[in-house]
């Protein structure tokens, strides 16, 4: 599901108060205070600013700073705090005083929506920096009274949202769902990590030749104690090239199998082809809950189920023509494969290192194969 977002902190009134006073003007100790008529206002950049004195009290870096840090703030707590859709612009009215020295004082309802959109609004004014302080007709710095207007406004639908922007951030948004490429090597025992076969030179494989392409089609993450940590989850398909070389051919029978030297043709590639189901379990931790604007580390396992296998041999006769032949078996493959998984990566482009815990044959029917892969995943949202 595309998901669209229309914040709209319409600041339909951010008022600085017409009086410039030499101590804290007292604002009325009520939660919600009664709706007062506004006064006179400017509109500067959608934002209705009333004049006190010389110089009203105001954000740092204006209108446009102010607006970005509300926007900011009011997606994150859409999107991390509430799963509730606000789709006709919800509206809570906070009064708060700017001191001397810019901190925020006192910030209060003057007219609320309910419980918890209020108190996301007074947090959200409460953890403003430091505003420039008004001043009086000398330039002292003097108490001010502000007001501003907070719309939450969420649209979910198929198409995105009104605008046409894309909402990309998503408390749910893992970095598994999309496309790997990469290549494998074999190694000759589990965790050995040595890819020479001194006994079986048969098996070593050519990681140039040897490919690995993951289509991940849906993912899942399960928030954990914050939207840093997530435990994810979801499936898809994986394709599987072992190419070994070229002059050796698969051949075997219920209990074995093994790679046979073959020189009656000029072979150019043997390649053991296998697809699989697969299915991940990793832990994520991502810096932010931005998917295209996190770093963010992966970790865990991948399960699979074979689905399909075939040999393929390629050459040319001695006439110059071109073959190539196919054998359809299971050629006594694993049934299962689990790989540990480490990926990392930012946004949408990472890295990815398998390293199988299974071996790539039955146990007992030839030498262990515990392939390591690793390459680039692009990762899209979901």
């Amino acid at each position: 599901m595309k998901f669209s977002l229309l914040i709209g902190f319409v600041f339909s009134a951010l008022y600085f108060s017409a009086q410039v006073i030499e101590k804290p003007t007292e604002v009325p100790q009520q939660e919600v205070l009664e709706q007062v008529e506004p006064p006179m206002e400017v509109q500067v950049n959608n934002v209705a600013m009333e004049a006190v004195g010389p110089r009203p009290a105001s954000f740092p870096g204006g209108t446009d700073s102010l607006q970005a840090y509300l926007t900011t703030e009011i997606e994150a707590f859409i999107f991390r705090d509430t799963n509730e859709v606000f789709p006709f612009g919800e509206q809570v009215f906070v009064v708060f005083e700017v001191g001397v020295q810019g901190e925020i004082i006192n910030p209060m309802i003057e007219m609320g929506y309910n419980a918890l959109l209020d108190s996301a609004a007074l947090n959200i004014v409460r953890n403003m920096p430091k505003w420039i302080p008004a001043t009086n007709e000398v330039d002292e710095p003097v108490v001010s009274t502000n007001r501003l207007t907070l719309v939450f406004d969420l649209f979910l639908d198929e198409e995105g949202f009104e605008d046409g922007s894309e909402f990309e951030d998503s408390k749910n948004s893992s970095h598994w769902a999309g496309f790997e490429f990469g290549m494998q090597l074999n190694t000759n025992a589990f965790l050995s990590f040595d890819p020479n076969f001194a006994s079986n030179p048969e098996w070593q494989n050519v990681p140039l030749k040897s490919s690995v392409f993951n289509l991940n089609l849906f993912a899942h993450k399960f928030r954990l104690f914050s939207d840093h940590f997530g435990l994810l989850t979801g499936y898809g398909f994986s394709f599987i090239n072992t190419d070994y070389k070229a002059q050796y051919a698969l051949q075997h029978d219920s209990t074995s199998v093994s790679a046979v030297l073959d020189n009656s043709q000029n072979f150019k590639r043997s390649s053991l082809y296998g697809a699989y189901i697969t299915m991940p379990l990793m832990l994520e931790f991502s810096t932010g809950s931005s998917f295209k604007k996190a770093f963010y580390v992966n970790a865990g396992v991948l399960g699979g189920v074979r689905i399909y296998s075939h040999h393929r041999q390629t050459g040319t006769y001695e006439n110059g023509d071109k073959f190539e032949w196919i054998t359809r078996s299971k050629f006594n493959l694993n049934p299962f494969m689990l790989d540990a998984c480490v990926r990392v990566g930012y946004g949408p482009v990472g890295a990815f290192v398998n390293y199988a815990m299974l071996s790539t044959f039955k146990t007992g029917t030839t030498v262990g194969q515990f392939p390591l892969r690793f390459g680039i995943s692009l990762n899209i949202p979901q």
